[in-house]
């Protein structure tokens, strides 16, 4: 028994996967797999076992027209294919790979291992293609429109663990050892397919341009963007005199630099109140956190439209306000501009908000307080420990919450087009107009100013993550 425990341990990362794949194989026998529909209702879910014992499904449609179908035919001879395949499955994937030390042997043992995954996988199919035979519709009257068997939840995971299971037989009939770096090549593949290449496909047309018949070199993108047309934009109460476009960067990077500025000044007293109370209850997590995670869970834009209601004419503060006598008449929040643009970004503010606490706590929370004890034991009274030891610590979360703010509200304009009725144009609107237009240069220009935007935020990422390393990655400096 020992030795079976120790060559458990021991077992490579594929041996473990195709024995884990055997055994849901043969307990998938047991697992209702089958739904079965009549007349575009569901009547009964069925697993092999239950084919054979309780095969039989009788039901009276809404005319009086009785169906009648009985499965156990069918279901003993999938049942008998299936737990021979299953239990040699198991016996095999389980055997060779305790009992057999020589490796020629183990590999063969894989091949056929392998095999039967793909004679498990092509069973499940004939079941589910075979559970309605053409004289079961013919002998009922119905089509296979109404009559018909899905595969549940639990049978899309046999496929998909079946699947796992001969990948994993394919690696030990060739003699690799997997190890679990592999199980990042997926994460990479993504990578390159959904972010890589978009962000070539975006340098690309930024350059070129399509012609019916091919593409051609032009910069006639920039061009657009970079054009002489200046606009009157108001800034703070204050109107300037600006190109066009320029205007619209500033304005993204206003709400982008107040919400991220919003954001710290209200996340770090929250993370570090949630840090040190949950450290003094001795706990690692703090169920007062999923207070400001919960809104999260909510739709960004109902949200918004609760923000735009709380503040409209007849809205709860309005309601309030007059409730109370402090007011005649409706104040118009959302039509006086310097008002609007300070709720603007008050509700991206709070949008953001849980980006900014979660990766701050997540650091203060791991801070030893033997530290912090050392520093009162040096001298230091409890605002300097703040500034010389909890601070420099929490930088690594201040900048990654910076990060995950700064980025995403740059280019963010559901909130402020919501509140402020598209009257506020920002990079994000641009962007959208530009790539929505049927015109290929503002196509081009569209692709141009997410070029120069995305170059913005890496010089971006590039200073902060400079910033980082200079501070020490958060060493305490006493």
């Amino acid at each position: 028994m020992k030795d079976i425990s120790k060559k458990l341990s021991l077992m490579p990362v594929h041996a473990i996967i195709m024995c884990i794949a055997s055994l849901f194989s043969f307990a998938a026998i047991f697992i209702p797999m089958f739904d079965v529909v009549v007349q575009y209702k569901h009547q009964k879910t069925y697993s092999l076992l239950t084919m054979i014992t309780s095969p039989v499904i009788e039901t009276t449609l809404m005319r009086g027209a009785q169906v009648k179908l009985d499965f156990q035919e069918f279901g003993v001879k999938m049942f008998i294919l299936t737990i021979v395949v299953a239990v040699a499955a198991v016996t095999l994937s389980f055997s060779y790979q305790l009992f057999v030390d020589n490796s020629k042997k183990k590999r063969i043992g894989c091949i056929i291992t392998m095999v039967l995954f793909i004679l498990r996988i092509v069973v499940h199919v004939l079941t589910l293609s075979g559970f309605i035979t053409d004289g079961m519709l013919a002998d009922n009257a119905m089509t296979p429109e109404r009559l018909y068997v899905a595969q549940t939840f639990m049978g899309n995971a046999l496929v998909f663990i079946l699947f796992l299971g001969v990948v994993a037989s394919l690696y030990g009939a060739l003699g690799l050892r997997m190890n679990f770096k592999l199980f990042a090549y997926p994460y990479i593949l993504w990578i390159v397919v959904f972010t890589v290449l978009p962000l070539l496909l975006i340098l690309f047309r930024a350059f070129f341009k399509s012609t019916g018949s091919g593409y051609e070199f032009t910069t006639a993108g920039f061009e657009v963007l970079f054009e002489s047309k200046t606009v009157n934009a108001t800034f703070y109460g204050q109107s300037i005199v600006l190109q066009e476009y320029f205007s619209v960067f500033l304005r993204s990077l206003d709400y982008a630099v107040w919400t991220t500025i919003g954001c710290l000044i209200i996340a770090y007293p929250l993370a570090y109140i949630l840090a040190r109370r949950a450290r003094n209850l001795h706990k690692s997590g703090s169920r007062l956190l999923l207070l400001f995670v919960l809104p999260m869970w909510m739709n960004t834009m109902l949200r918004t439209y609760a923000w735009r209601a709380f503040f409209s004419e007849t809205g709860v503060l309005n309601t309030l306000l007059s409730n109370m006598h402090l007011i005649n008449e409706p104040i118009l929040f959302l039509k006086n501009e310097m008002i609007a643009d300070f709720i603007t970004k008050l509700v991206m503010t709070n949008d953001f908000l849980p980006y900014m606490i979660l990766p701050i706590y997540s650091v203060l929370i791991k801070i030893e307080p033997s530290l912090l004890e050392a520093s009162y034991d040096l001298g230091a009274n409890r605002m300097m420990t703040f500034i010389k030891v909890t601070l420099p610590l929490s930088l690594p979360g201040v900048i990654s919450g910076i990060q995950m703010v700064f980025m995403p509200s740059l280019t963010f304009y559901m909130i402020p087009d919501i509140i402020t009725e598209g009257s506020k144009t920002t990079i994000g609107n641009t962007i959208q107009s530009f790539v929505l237009n049927e015109s290929t240069t503002l196509n081009q220009a569209g692709n141009v100013l997410s070029l120069l935007l995305l170059i913005f935020v890496l010089i971006t990422m590039g200073v902060l993550r400079n910033s980082d390393k200079e501070e020490g990655g958060g060493v305490m400096t006493l």
